[in-house]
């Protein structure tokens, strides 16, 4: 039912412009041996042999034709792909737990080679930790070097996985790079010392805060006991899932992932260009107003916005619920349905776009740039051209890094990112110089249904949208991403 034949295995690390004919004998670049790909090829030819399908009847009692009768195939998730993409985001958990290991023992606390060691920070004797707080302790070359090994190995350590694991499938190498994005922006707040309390309690829950792509709730009536250091003594610890959580838990993570598989299996027949090509420019091109507001143009880019906010909630869902399960952490919501109900541009990317990255930005880059320049309009550009640049640099190990010239990829530019997050920084700018003003607020509240105030917000940013999401539909990622799910296709 995956329309590979029964040979799904090599999907998942060479990329081929269409996902039903591979392009090259999985042998030759998968590093697992042969009789797990023997294994797995079974698995799959077992698994396309199944007859999902279903007929919807024609109404007989009506003389208009009914659009949805017809036969449907139910098309499975290749098993190679899910499991790739579980072995490429652990070995990237492993990496991160090195990092965040070196961070805590060098940066957040360090070892003294006796108890009468003066370092400043006002800390007491431990006869058995010999373990102190670090505020500003290690000399500035040191921290520098440190800071700049870590923030390179987060850049360069991607493609280092995908050399070695021979990856081509855009969704193995979209999960490893965006924990090595949360990596950078976390090693950025240790530097600066913006991690949050709570986290470096103990060794166990900072791994875990920083290694794993969730954001970690922390309770302050309860304080740590690991340590008599009155620093570390007072430190919040991670709210724990309850019961109810994890029901809850589950419950999202069934809807999320029914959602995104009904979203694909809709956007998919179209090639995730429901309402046809258009005339619409890239992001280099002069602006013509009419093909920038043209219907089918901002039918295209709100298809494609409302795909990457089901597909972010339901990696926030399914990961989220894992660690509340196994882990015990409560996990806070990452995404809160912003194209349907934000007020505001600043309440859209602020309180429910991507909480998780909003969260170590602002640790990691706005209060940094803050604190130095004092002023909140610098550290917000700081954000939004961080943002840009990070997502250049996913574009490039994701969809372009080593890929076949014959591909899509060859369509895929760089740039059109950053312009998207700069065009919102002005959005945000605009905001908060004329949309703050009494007249206009209150006109707002009064005479605009609630329903139409989403509308009027994402249309702030609808019509250039496609300078985001371009390079993703032109590289043949949801292509890739939908070999995740289950889909359902008329015959």
């Amino acid at each position: 039912g995956n329309g590979d034949d029964g040979n799904g295995v090599d999907s998942c690390y060479n990329y081929s412009s269409s996902s039903s004919t591979p392009s090259t004998s999985p042998t030759d670049s998968i590093p697992i041996g042969i009789p797990i790909i023997s294994l797995l090829q079974r698995i799959q030819q077992f698994l396309s042999s199944i007859d999902l399908s279903f007929t919807i009847p024609e109404n007989d009692n009506t003389t208009t034709n009914n659009a949805w009768a017809g036969k449907y195939e139910v098309v499975l998730p290749n098993i190679s792909t899910l499991l790739g993409v579980q072995f490429g985001f652990m070995m990237a958990v492993v990496i991160g737990m090195v990092m965040a290991t070196i961070l805590y023992y060098t940066i957040i606390i360090i070892p003294t080679r006796n108890d009468d060691d003066d370092i400043g920070v006002n800390a007491t004797k431990n006869d058995d930790t010999k373990k102190k707080r670090i505020n500003n302790v290690m000399s500035t070359p040191n921290k520098t070097i440190l800071g700049t090994t870590l923030l390179i190995t987060t850049i360069y350590a991607p493609y280092l996985l995908i050399n070695t694991l021979a990856v081509q499938h855009t969704s193995i190498r979209f999960v490893i790079c965006c924990c090595f994005v949360l990596y950078l922006f976390r090693t950025l707040e240790a530097l600066f010392g913006f991690v949050p309390l709570g986290a470096t309690s103990s060794l166990g829950v900072y791994c875990t805060y920083f290694s794993l792509p969730f954001d970690m709730e922390f309770d302050t009536t309860t304080t740590s006991n690991n340590s008599s250091s009155s620093s570390l003594k007072q430190q919040p610890q991670p709210v724990k899932a309850t019961t109810h959580d994890i029901w809850n838990g589950i419950r999202n993570m069934i809807k999320s992932v029914t959602y995104i598989c009904i979203l694909c299996s809709i956007l998919s027949k179209y090639g995730y260009v429901p309402f046809g090509e258009t005339n619409v420019g890239e992001f280099y091109e002069p602006i013509v107003v009419g093909d920038y507001l043209n219907g089918r143009h901002l039918g295209n880019c709100f298809a494609i916005a409302l795909l990457f906010q089901q597909a972010l909630a339901t990696g926030d869902a399914v990961i989220g619920n894992a660690i509340q399960i196994f882990l015990g952490y409560k996990v806070k919501q990452s995404m809160r349905n912003p194209m349907l109900e934000a007020t505001s541009p600043s309440d859209f990317w602020g309180r429910r776009w991507n909480l998780l990255v909003h969260s170590v930005m602002k640790r990691g880059v706005y209060k940094p740039v803050r604190k130095i320049s004092c002023s909140p309009i610098l550290a917000s550009l700081a954000v939004f051209i961080a943002s840009g640049l990070f997502h250049e640099w996913l574009v490039h190990a994701v969809l372009l890094y080593q890929r076949p010239s014959s591909s899509s990829s060859s369509n895929v530019l760089l740039g059109s990112n950053t312009a998207f997050f700069l065009w919102n920084f002005v959005v945000i700018v605009c905001e908060k110089l004329f949309l703050q003003t009494k007249m206009i607020s209150s006109f707002g509240k009064r005479y605009l249904p609630s329903i139409v105030v989403p509308f009027c917000i994402i249309m702030t940013s609808l019509p250039v949208a496609h300078w985001f999401g371009n390079p993703y539909l032109k590289g043949g990622y949801f292509m890739d991403y939908e070999q995740c799910l289950i889909l359902i296709r008329k015959v």
